[in-house]
């Protein structure tokens, strides 16, 4: 009889040959895990990413490597590696993320000890060199709340790096992430959290960034751009399925997205009618308006200088 996966690890690639080596260290001496599955999934690199992987996976078991030849961009990436992973659990990373080595050991202790469906960490910015990341283990004691209802727990928590372990079953319910949205990081959680049975934050590091060169994190204007749409097309498309204090929360977060972005856009920022809708909201918690959120997404189709996945509208 063949033997269950327990995790898998889930991992997006482009032209990441300098952080690889660490990653790979680290993820393939994961601890607490008894037979995982590794999928990777090259989005078109032009460096030596693939050769890397494939050199350090030699003789592990249960590893698939795709490198596609068309660049299509993060979210329809990663989509195409969720969709072949067959473990119980699923953990996504990033090709430049670093994972402690317990960290998924202690996430998957936390979702047995909850019942939960989903668990998140915290990511650290450490600006050390990748290389000096390979040994680290959490602490040994950190604090962590459970929520009930999973969504609530994303929309009221800090939830937006791919520092995650989820039930594979609910990443199938959602249909992976939001390949309208460049960046995936929100509309996983969003997405996810809508069928997940509760989700925990751990507040200890799970995933260590090592000294950056240029990845997406950098750019604000795209990070406001992309919290907004991963928001607004996950309120439209489960509106009528919502309480009033879901609607109020998520029409929070997208006011606040657009303000972020319009006063690093705009000149005289204060004084613009987005300030001030921002006020509003933020005192009287009100809820979508959905003829002017679409207004809004008009405006952003036409922003200049932004990346969008490759196929889709």
């Amino acid at each position: 009889m063949e033997e269950k996966i327990d995790v898998s690890f889930v991992m997006t690639v482009y032209n990441k040959e300098k952080f690889l080596p660490s990653v790979l260290k680290a993820l393939l001496n994961q601890t607490g895990v008894k037979n995982p599955e590794y999928i990777f999934v090259d989005d078109a690199s032009k460096d030596k990413s693939v050769a890397i992987i494939k050199k350090m996976t030699k003789g592990v078991k249960n590893v698939t490597i795709i490198a596609k030849k068309q660049n299509q961009g993060i979210s329809i990436t990663t989509n195409q590696a969720l969709s072949l992973a067959k473990g119980t659990y699923t953990r996504p990373l990033d090709s430049d993320d670093i994972l402690p080595l317990d960290s998924t050991e202690k996430m998957i202790e936390m979702a047995k000890k909850y019942k939960t469906d989903m668990v998140y960490g915290s990511f650290v910015k450490t600006g050390k060199p990748a290389e000096e990341l390979t040994k680290v283990r959490l602490p040994k004691t950190f604090r962590s709340y459970h929520k009930d209802n999973a969504l609530w727990g994303v929309l009221t928590g800090r939830f937006v790096r791919m520092g995650q372990l989820i039930k594979t079953s609910v990443i199938r319910k959602c249909g992976g992430v939001d390949e309208r949205v460049f960046i995936q990081d929100e509309s996983m959680a969003l997405r996810c959290a809508f069928y997940a049975n509760g989700v925990v934050r751990m507040f200890a590091p799970v995933v260590l960034v090592p000294q950056e060169d240029g990845n997406f994190s950098g750019n604000k204007i795209q990070l406001d751009h992309d919290r907004f749409l991963a928001h607004y097309y996950f309120l439209v498309g489960h509106r009528y399925e919502m309480s009033d204090d879901i609607l109020k929360k998520l029409n929070a977060k997208l006011v606040s997205a657009y303000w972020k972005l319009t006063r690093k856009t705009t000149i005289l920022p204060y004084l613009h009618p987005v300030f001030f809708r921002y006020l509003v909201c933020k005192v009287f918690h009100t809820m979508p308006d959905f003829v002017y959120l679409k207004k809004v997404v008009d405006r952003l189709k036409k922003l200049p200088n932004i990346r969008r996945s490759q196929g889709t509208h």
